[in-house]
């Protein structure tokens, strides 16, 4: 038996107002995510959307995994800027 596994890729909608909004905001510089995220069913629907946080990718789901409490800090930091508008 075969078992075929698929998901679109999806792009982010980087020209989006908000999007820009919140690039903005990170001072970051967008990048490709490799890997699915929900920014693919987002995407499917016509919403833009983008992936952010703190972390390496390249060790997600991996022995090596973890975050340091100052990225974890600093992506609350500019999410509490975008969101609070302070």
């Amino acid at each position: 038996m075969a078992v075929t596994d698929l998901a679109p890729g999806a792009l982010p909608g980087l020209g989006a107002p908000a999007a820009q909004e919140f690039l903005a905001a990170t001072g970051a510089v967008p990048a490709a995510k490799y890997g699915w995220t929900d920014v693919s069913r987002f995407a499917a629907l016509g919403v833009p959307a983008l992936n952010y946080g703190p972390g390496d990718p390249n060790l997600a789901h991996t022995r090596e995994e973890h975050v340091d409490v100052r990225r974890i800090a600093e992506a609350t930091d500019v999410l509490r800027r975008f969101l609070g508008g302070s």
